[in-house]
């Protein structure tokens, strides 16, 4: 099974569009973008999509089976694709949070989209994987997941400002091998809808995680890491990655 990132970037992307920070002419100068934070689950032929917010997604899995559809939240960033996902020729099953507005017209006209809400802590297996719906704090409903495979157990943490006391507990009790989590934010600001690198790294110290990682970084966190030099305990994720769990 091997876990892949489309992309690890805030809604904004990196480059913004016509900003001209050092980290956007970076990425323009090399040729490189990363797309706002989206992964997938590949395993031989078949896709567990988190999230679909990238909007061509349904061009970039043409050709492949969509087994399911685990929703972090609706905010567009997170849920655009699923326009055009729709439409497609296969029923895909979409997971997502008790959340009644949803985004645009998607379960006014669902087409090809069976939508199937979690409750907090519920659990849904598929192809031999767990996922567990994690609540977490954001301005809409919100979801993380706890993926259970083999011996492996995965935590993704995306968005969110908070994680509570009832949900750390829970984690701790899975002994996570790896656990990636929103870190949006650079140390000057503290309040919001996103962690920033340090209140992120004190919950992946909390979870006594063995391999934490950062996501969902913007521009402008990026850009201040790199001319303060900020010395981080775990790494952030920039661009496309995979990790492979046999």
């Amino acid at each position: 099974m091997k876990l892949k990132f489309l992309g690890t970037a805030d809604s904004a992307g990196i480059p913004v569009h016509n900003c001209t920070c050092n980290v956007c002419n970076k990425y323009r100068k090399n040729n490189i973008q990363n797309l706002a934070t989206s992964a997938y689950l590949e395993i031989e032929d078949k896709i567990i999509l988190f999230d679909a917010g990238v909007e061509n997604i349904s061009t970039i899995f043409d050709g492949k089976e969509i087994k399911a559809i685990f929703l972090t939240h609706f905010h567009a960033d997170h849920c655009l694709g699923l326009l055009k996902l729709r439409h497609s020729k296969d029923t895909i099953k979409c997971f997502h949070p008790n959340d009644k507005d949803g985004f645009s017209d998607l379960f006014k006209h669902t087409h090809s989209i069976l939508y199937n809400k979690l409750d907090e802590f519920e659990s849904v297996c598929i192809d031999n994987i767990s996922f567990t719906a994690i609540p977490l704090v954001h301005s809409k409903k919100c979801n993380g997941y706890l993926i259970e495979y083999k011996n492996y157990t995965i935590a993704y943490l995306t968005d969110t400002s908070k994680v509570s006391e009832k949900v750390v507990k829970f984690l701790k009790s899975k002994k996570l091998d790896y656990c990636f989590i929103d870190a949006c934010y650079d140390e000057r600001k503290e309040v919001g809808n996103h962690l920033n690198y340090f209140q992120a790294s004190k919950i992946l110290n909390s979870l006594n995680v063995k391999n934490g990682y950062l996501m969902h970084i913007s521009h402008t966190t990026q850009n201040y890491i790199e001319k303060n030099k900020v010395s981080l305990k775990y790494k952030y994720l920039k661009n496309e990655h995979i990790f492979v769990f046999d």
